[in-house]
């Protein structure tokens, strides 16, 4: 099985979605789409036009919003890919702002969570409250009850007109959804390991020019809480999205 990676952001690489693909036995190829640049070869190349060389394609997140297209040709470029992969009948999976590229490709809108909703953004651990749909969900049917799972996103979107929605918050209501069989989009980010949360702390100390100990203080009880859940959760998931591959 071959996946393909979009990275959209070189400090929101694939993390545990990764890890477990190729223990798995999956090889990847891994897209910087932002440099147009192969990650494995250092080559040049963009997001591809076609589904045809791979089995399965996840999107990651980013800190451009998919309303910024004309500043960010690959974000077009990807909508046409999920719809490639969807329209194959392969499995795509969309996360944070992967999430929205997913939605935005099948018609709903993407916005700023202040345009239309009480909070400007989410940040931290925060519970999921699962739907019905989900009960019998391949990928989340036996997903633990208010899993804490990791956000940080500004952007929302509406839940496009083919979706179930699979997840919700009182403070975001759209938080994962499936289109189809093998569509998924997930606002959370199930992706993250402890190091990749390190350097999201230096960065959201920057962009809010604090001290890293004031972010830490706030965000290091969440992680010895919740993340070991949620990898295994996503541990979990990701192997039954690859799963969808052979059916």
């Amino acid at each position: 099985m071959h996946i393909l990676y979009l990275v959209n952001a070189l400090d929101s690489p694939p993390g545990v979605l990764l890890d477990e693909a190729t223990r798995m036995g999956a090889s990847a190829t891994q897209i910087d789409t932002v440099n147009g640049r192969d990650m494995g070869s250092g080559d040049a190349r963009g997001v591809p036009e076609a589904a045809d060389d791979f089995d399965a394609l996840v999107v990651l997140g980013g800190v451009m919003g998919v309303y910024e297209a004309d500043n960010y040709p690959f974000i077009e470029e990807s909508k046409r890919l999920v719809r490639h992969f969807h329209d194959k009948g392969k499995p795509v999976m969309g996360v944070c702002l992967g999430s929205q590229i997913v939605a935005s490709a099948f018609g709903a809108p993407v916005y700023r969570m202040k345009e239309k909703l009480s909070a400007q953004e989410e940040w931290g651990f925060v519970p999921q409250t699962w739907e019905p749909a989900a009960a019998d969900d391949k990928l989340l049917h036996d997903a633990a009850p208010e899993l804490r799972t990791m956000h940080w996103h500004g952007d929302t979107f509406d839940l496009p007109a083919e979706a179930v929605r699979l997840s919700t918050r009182e403070t975001c209501p759209n938080q994962s959804f499936r289109i189809g069989e093998k569509t998924y989009a997930f606002q959370f980010h199930l992706e993250v390991t402890r190091e990749i949360l390190d350097g999201w702390s230096v960065f959201r100390a920057k962009a809010l020019d604090v001290p890293r100990a004031e972010i830490e203080k706030l965000i290091e009880p969440q992680i010895e809480a919740s993340l070991g859940a949620q990898e295994e959760f996503a541990r979990r998931t990701m192997r039954r999205w690859m799963e969808l591959a052979q059916k």
